[in-house]
């Protein structure tokens, strides 16, 4: 019975936590993002801007595939900023990967 005083801190550790960030979120300073996942179950409509794939070079540089309407922009971040790396048609780059993959 001596893990009981452990069990009794540990879980009062994890309440402060829970109520501290339940206070930070109805103040307004605490910002819970929301998932893609749960905005498709939930059957809102999805923006015109998505992230469609990230790939990470190294842990400052990563390539992102972002879909903007009907246009695919290939963007590469760093620490100094961000690049454009290509631009082209949404359903040409889907036809180019069914190809693949098929």
């Amino acid at each position: 019975m001596d893990f009981i005083p452990q069990l009794l801190a540990v879980i009062a550790v994890f309440s402060l936590l829970g109520i501290t960030m339940w206070w930070l979120k109805k103040k307004g300073l605490l910002q819970v993002p929301s998932s893609s996942y749960a905005s498709i179950k939930s059957g809102r409509p999805r923006g015109i801007l998505q992230r469609v794939e990230t790939v990470r070079l190294s842990p400052t540089h990563s390539l992102n595939l972002v879909r903007m309407g009907d246009r695919a922009v290939l963007i590469g971040t760093s620490s100094a900023g961000f690049y454009l790396v290509e631009s082209s048609s949404w359903k040409a780059l889907k036809a180019q990967s069914d190809e693949v993959t098929e």
